[in-house]
Formats: C-alpha cells, sequence, structure tokens
C-alpha cells in the first residue's frame, strides 16, 4: 500500500475567517460507492461554505496512483472491493480533495485488491480512513490500532475555529475476529481495538478544547450496548442523547444495524447534536450529520 496523503485546503477567500457553528460529518463510503461530491454538494448547497467550517470523517476510502507500490512475493492483501456510486464516477479521495479544494488527511489502513494482471483489478489502491475540511487541518496523527483480523488505522487531526482547537478522529473497527478466535467478533476485538485509540485520542480534556469522534464502529451485537461504544462514551459523552436509527445495511439480508457513531467532548456550556441523514448516497451507511459550537452569550 502506499503512503499518508495530505493536501491543504485552498481558500476561496482567504480575507474571510470561519465561524461558528461547525459541521462535523461520520460516514463509511464503501471504498467508492458512496457519491461523496453529491453528499458535499448537499452539506454545502444555498450557504457560504468560506463561512461555515465542514469536516468529513470518512472510512473505507480509496486512494490510488503511483505512490502505491508493486506487492513482493509471498505478500497478501484484502479482496478489491469497487464499488461504484450513483450518478457520478467512482473517485480516489485524493482527486475528490483536489477537485473541492479540501484540507485532507488520508491513511491507509491496506492494499485494496491485488496487483492484477486482470483488468478487473485495475491500478492499484489503498483503502482506509480520512478526514477533509474546507479549513486547515494541522497536527495530523495516524494511530495504528491493535489487530485483530485486518490492519486498521485511524486519523485525527486539529482544526481552529474562532480561535478554539477541537480535535477530530476518524475511526474503522473490525467487523469480525479470525475464524481461531471466532468468539471475540461479539465484541472484545472492537473493544481491545476501542482502548488502543483510547490510549492517544483522546487527550486530556482542556479548558476551551473540543474533541470529536466518528466512525463505523461496527457494533452489530447490541449497538450501543456493546463495550467499545460504551469505552468510548465514557471518554466523549456526548450527546446525551444520540440517534437511534440504524444506519447499516448489512451484506447478508439487507437487515439494518446501529454500526456508525458520532460523539463529543465539549467544554462547558457548548452544545452539540447530530442527526442521521435519510440517504445513503450509494453508500450501504447512512451519512451522521452533526454540529456543535458555545453557546451565544
Amino acid at each position: 500500500m502506499g503512503p499518508v496523503r495530505m493536501a491543504t485546503v485552498v481558500r476561496r477567500d482567504p480575507t474571510r475567517t470561519a465561524g461558528w457553528p461547525l459541521t462535523i460529518v461520520a460516514w463509511n463510503t464503501n471504498v467508492g460507492g458512496g457519491a461523496v461530491r453529491t453528499l458535499w454538494d448537499h452539506l454545502t448547497a444555498g450557504r457560504d461554505t468560506a463561512a461555515g467550517p465542514t469536516v468529513l470523517l470518512l472510512q473505507e476510502v480509496f486512494a490510488t496512483g503511483p505512490p502505491i507500490p508493486g506487492v513482493t512475493p509471498g505478500a497478501a492483501w484484502a479482496p478489491r472491493i469497487a464499488a461504484v456510486p450513483p450518478d457520478e464516477e467512482r473517485t480516489d479521495i485524493v482527486t475528490f480533495a483536489r477537485d473541492t479544494g479540501l484540507s485532507l488527511l488520508y491513511a491507509p489502513s491496506m492494499r485494496n485488491g491485488g496487483p492484477g494482471p486482470s483488468a478487473l483489478d485495475g491500478p492499484p489502491e489503498d483503502r482506509g480512513n480520512a478526514i477533509l475540511a474546507n479549513v486547515p487541518l494541522s497536527a495530523p496523527h495516524a494511530i495504528e490500532l491493535p489487530f485483530e483480523r485486518q490492519r486498521r488505522v485511524a486519523v485525527a487531526a486539529d482544526v481552529t475555529i474562532a480561535d478554539t482547537t477541537i480535535t477530530l478522529c476518524s475511526v474503522h473497527l473490525d467487523n469480525r475476529s479470525p475464524w481461531s478466535r471466532a468468539w471475540r467478533t461479539l465484541g472484545a476485538a472492537r473493544r481491545r481495538q476501542m482502548a488502543g485509540l483510547l490510549e492517544v485520542f483522546p487527550g486530556p480534556a482542556a479548558e476551551h478544547h473540543a474533541d470529536i469522534l466518528g466512525g463505523d464502529l461496527n457494533t452489530w451485537v447490541g449497538g450501543r450496548r456493546e463495550s467499545a461504544y460504551r469505552l468510548a462514551r465514557s471518554r466523549l459523552p456526548l450527546p446525551v442523547r444520540p440517534d437511534r436509527r440504524p444506519t447499516h445495511h448489512l451484506e447478508v439480508g439487507g437487515w439494518l444495524r446501529h454500526s456508525d457513531h458520532l460523539m463529543f467532548r465539549l467544554p462547558s456550556g457548548w452544545r452539540g447534536a447530530y442527526h442521521r441523514v435519510d440517504a445513503t448516497f450509494g453508500s450501504d451507511h447512512y451519512p451522521l450529520v452533526g454540529t456543535v459550537e458555545p453557546r451565544s452569550p
């Protein structure tokens, strides 16, 4: 797989400064199946994006191109996922960030399919998690989680809004354990991965500092009752009343489960909330869209 990719936002009006609220989106894009451009247009329609800071916490995005090396003899890789979005071309995350002028932090977790030579494989790809924003990102981190079945790397970065720093993290936990440890699929594997993340993110609570975690926790056994979710909420306890609607169409049978989550740790007096969008935009997951802001004086 290739390297961590970064890009800096291209400000359309550098004299403008971003103000509140901060909009946050958490979404598993199904490795190209989600129409990210359409979602971005949906989020920004009818408003001035220069004055409305927006951050996307994305899972299962992909990158391609020369930075991805060939494979060595004996190498292993994850099977190719190449879903196609409705009404737009399948676009890698680096190209999307460049075309929209957004800041980007992308860390691959694994190669997406083999090296070819079948045309079905196409050019080399890797897949992982990303943060995109229409404001600058700083303090980037790639956080490798404890290994269970597949390599998982969370990404975290800071944004600054009105002299306030917010640290955001995009994470994707394993959906199951290897067959040799199948019992860990019931929750122990994801709890171990979440515990590993919480050793790094969020840092110690600080006045005038906010932390936001969004991602696909694969909480298919018990949803919000799963230990990985409860462990995360012990550190990021808001909102008090999260959206309880399911977020993921399971591959087998198409039944819905609550897999995706967005949670905050906010300074005293702040408010934050989120809701599930009613469209999947071609993914098998529904996006979660939230806002955070200080209370008006």
